[in-house]
């Protein structure tokens, strides 16, 4: 199914009786929220899959209603985990239509349950085999799959076996989609996303052997954040995800190099402010700047120094220097590469051209609005 002509300020109908209803569309982190629509043998039950945050509440609402005609008639929502991007809207619904019924995993509902205490819960540990049946049809059958520290330790997909949509959460998600339908440039927000959020690539081999032995094996993965992934893409990501280096993977791999490369990078921009126009220089560094939708790519204090990196810390010095780069003429970007390779090499860090040698595409993705 193409999804890229959708219009997203509508819902839109993924498969037979499963609409996308998120939102955030055109920003930098999309939030999707799903609704699955149950029907048959003279039963009706509507699910919502991770509502999404409290600021998104009145986009879903339009949404929903303009698909079940009233709101009040969602009386089931599952939540992949307990972040307020996913839950912030739970404690709403239930005031909305009090005989709301929560599905979430024993652990991810302690959370929410401080915010939610009057909405009804189901814990997925509590169903045989981690399978359930609706009394609309028989075929109406949802498999959860737990995915521990993917990224938090109750995190939990959800299959539908007769649609074959694999509701993934934040595993697979990404930022900077530009569509409902992900793509293979979709990759580099993943990758960021998952350097970012994932504690560790053994987490994530768990979670990719799960989805491999699902049978029948998903037609598409429907993550929290990012395109939907469909068709050949879905066994190339999750190859490359099984590869990823993420978290303390990354952490551990610059052991005793970290502070090193923090130091090099706040060299790299005095040049930077020595040689460009003090303008030039604060508008560069805002673009580090956190705006509220996702993390900056590094931590600043006042004075414009890097106290921390965040992602992975070698495409951040990267996308770091590719800014630099594109606001400075030829002969101030000459002054500044040589900067940068000395203070690189004194520092036992990868000289400059092997690192832009590397693959850009994720950094060249975080930079995009630049």
């Amino acid at each position: 199914m193409s999804l890229t002509t959708a219009d997203l300020d509508q819902p839109v109908e993924i498969s037979n009786d499963i609409f996308w209803v998120g939102s955030g569309s055109k920003a930098f982190l999309s939030r999707n929220c799903y609704l699955r629509i149950f029907k048959g043998g003279g039963n009706v039950a509507n699910m919502l899959i991770d509502p999404g945050p409290a600021s998104d509440l009145d986009d879903l609402i339009t949404k929903v209603t303009k698909v079940l005609g009233d709101i009040t008639k969602v009386n089931l929502i599952f939540i992949n985990h307990q972040d307020p991007d996913v839950v912030g809207n739970v404690p709403y619904l239930g005031k909305i239509n009090p005989r709301l019924t929560v599905l979430a995993s024993e652990d991810t509902w302690r959370l929410v349950s401080l915010n939610s205490p009057k909405v009804g819960f189901k814990a997925i540990e509590r169903f045989k085999n981690l399978r359930i049946s609706l009394n609309t049809q028989q075929y109406h059958r949802l498999q959860f799959i737990p995915t521990p520290f993917c990224h938090f330790r109750g995190a939990c997909m959800l299959y539908d076996l007769e649609s074959r949509i694999l509701f993934t959460g934040d595993f697979m998600g990404g930022i900077a989609a530009t569509g409902l339908e992900a793509t293979e440039a979709n990759w580099a927000g993943i990758k960021a996303f998952h350097q970012l959020y994932m504690p560790s690539n053994e987490a994530i081999r768990k979670a990719v052997q799960k989805i491999r032995e699902l049978d029948p094996p998903p037609l598409m993965l429907a993550p929290q954040h990012g395109g939907i992934i469909q068709g050949a893409l879905i066994d190339e990501f999750l190859s490359r995800m099984e590869e990823l280096p993420v978290g303390l993977d990354i952490i551990s791999s610059l052991e005793g190099k970290f502070s090193l490369l923090i130091a090099s990078l706040n060299e790299i921009i005095g040049t930077f402010k020595e040689i460009s126009d003090e303008q030039t220089a604060r508008r560069v560094l805002a673009y580090f700047e956190p705006d509220g939708s996702y993390p900056a790519l590094v931590a600043m204090s006042q004075d414009g120094t890097v106290t921390d990196i965040k992602g992975d810390p070698l495409e951040v010095v990267e996308a770091l220097i590719k800014v630099f780069l594109r606001h400075v003429d030829a002969e101030q970007q000459n002054i500044l590469k040589a900067k940068i390779s000395r203070s690189l090499l004194e520092h036992n860090l990868p000289p400059f051209d092997l690192l832009l040698a590397q693959d850009d595409v994720a950094s060249d993705i975080l930079l995009e609005d630049l």
